[in-house]
């Protein structure tokens, strides 16, 4: 850790989170951090982030110690958000804002760090500051302001900015949250991965599990990209044989309905030179008795 953070020491830096909102797909923010004016804060976010580890909800079997629990944003959650303020999270080993400790790397193994620098404001959304429990008391929560908040000047040390995605950070806001500002089980915000640079495939990103992911979500990708096109063309085969289907009934019975109708045409045909020939055959009839009669009075 100590050669990243001197490589990266002399100048501002990045550092980003994949956050997946409400179980949505993860999208990446990314924070500029001020190292010139707050360096050992700096060291302690970058090194939280570059933490191999990855957080899990406590249960019974679990501790909160130093021993059981690794420094990570990895897998933790925004535990406390307040819409138009702020969205807090960093809690990485009891998930409700009580738990959490600097990185021991860049703290010399304490919990807690002083309070460095109040140089910048809160002045505007997107601030990325220490969430601290009073005055001294820095560790690993931090928490991203959602609008102006310049009444914690002098009492948290902010030390960055966003300055990707800021839309993000507006979703998170707007998430449903209980009474407390805690948000409910099926809007939760979860830190997938997180490391320093863009997030990107730039030189300066550094992520230990961000390849990995990467090339196991890309993967992922291609072959849902895959399955949606084959799907799709299984539905245009379908639709396609349907309407050769459909267009095959329809010539079918249009077959059958001209076939019925020259049928009835037939039947009417053949009734009516029927009828002809009965009446020609009754005229003939009464004609013959009629000359039959006429015969017979000539005799007489």
């Amino acid at each position: 850790w100590k050669a990243v953070l001197r490589r990266h020491h002399a100048r501002n830096m990045f550092a980003f989170f994949r956050v997946s909102v409400a179980g949505y797909t993860p999208q990446t923010i990314v924070f500029k951090l001020d190292n010139d004016k707050c360096p050992k804060t700096c060291d302690n976010f970058i090194a939280i982030c570059q933490s191999r580890a990855k957080a899990f909800r406590p249960t019974s079997s679990t501790s909160a110690s130093h021993d059981a629990v690794e420094p990570t944003y990895r897998g933790t959650e925004f535990h406390r958000i307040i819409p138009g303020f702020m969205a807090q999270g960093g809690d990485f080993s009891k998930f409700d804002g009580t738990g959490g400790f600097a990185a021991p790397t860049t703290n010399d193994g304490k919990a807690t760090f002083p309070d460095e620098c109040f140089d910048i404001s809160h002045d505007r959304e997107g601030i990325l500051s220490m969430a601290n429990r009073g005055k001294n008391t820095n560790g690993s929560q931090f928490f991203i302001t959602l609008g102006k908040a310049q009444h914690l000047d002098g009492k948290h040390v902010a030390f960055g900015s966003v300055v990707r995605n800021m839309e993000c950070v507006k979703q998170i806001a707007q998430v449903e949250t209980d009474a407390n500002g805690k948000p409910v089980a099926m809007q939760r915000v979860v830190i997938i991965d997180c490391g320093i640079g863009t997030g990107d495939d730039d030189p300066d990103s550094n992520s230990s599990s961000s390849s990995s992911i990467c090339s196991v979500s890309s993967k992922k990708k291609r072959r849902r990209r895959s399955r949606k096109y084959e799907s799709s063309s299984r539905k245009k085969k379908r639709k396609r044989s349907r309407s050769s289907h459909r267009r095959q009934r329809d010539s079918d019975s249009d077959e059958d309905n001209d076939s019925s109708r020259k049928h009835k045409k037939k039947s009417k045909e053949k009734t009516s030179h029927r009828r002809t020939e009965e009446r020609d055959h009754e005229t003939k009839k009464r004609q013959k008795k009629h000359d039959d009669r006429h015969r017979k009075k000539g005799r007489h």
